[in-house]
């Protein structure tokens, strides 16, 4: 059961994805908050790949150039909702660094120097 309320979750928000692009931003918002209420009915966890297709304060699906603008500014990437001006920031520095669990500390900053 689980797993279908999952899928579902999941074809819930593409599809309040697909209805900001052809222009139906309140539809868009209902699908999203329709799978975020199956999600804490289900107790099911919603991946961070979905959780960032949509805004967190107003539930709109973020499409970029029709609900969300992007930037990047000294390697942080800067999200912003069109509709509740909600931003959201990313580091983008030592993403694959920390992905492939390579240690910062001092001796292995001395060895890589030389």
């Amino acid at each position: 059961m689980a797993i279908k309320a999952r899928f579902r979750i999941y074809e819930l928000i593409e599809m309040g994805i697909n209805e900001v692009k052809k222009g139906n931003v309140e539809r868009g918002r209902d699908y999203v908050k329709l799978a975020i209420e199956y999600a804490k009915k289900g107790s099911i966890k919603i991946p961070r790949e979905y959780k960032r297709k949509y805004c967190r304060n107003c539930f709109v699906p973020l499409v970029i150039g029709i609900t969300e603008s992007r930037r990047v500014k000294s390697k942080i990437l800067i999200r912003r909702c069109m509709e509740c001006n909600w931003i959201r920031r990313y580091d983008l520095r030592g993403l694959s660094k920390e992905s492939e669990g390579i240690s910062l500390d001092a001796k292995d900053r001395q060895k890589r120097s030389k």
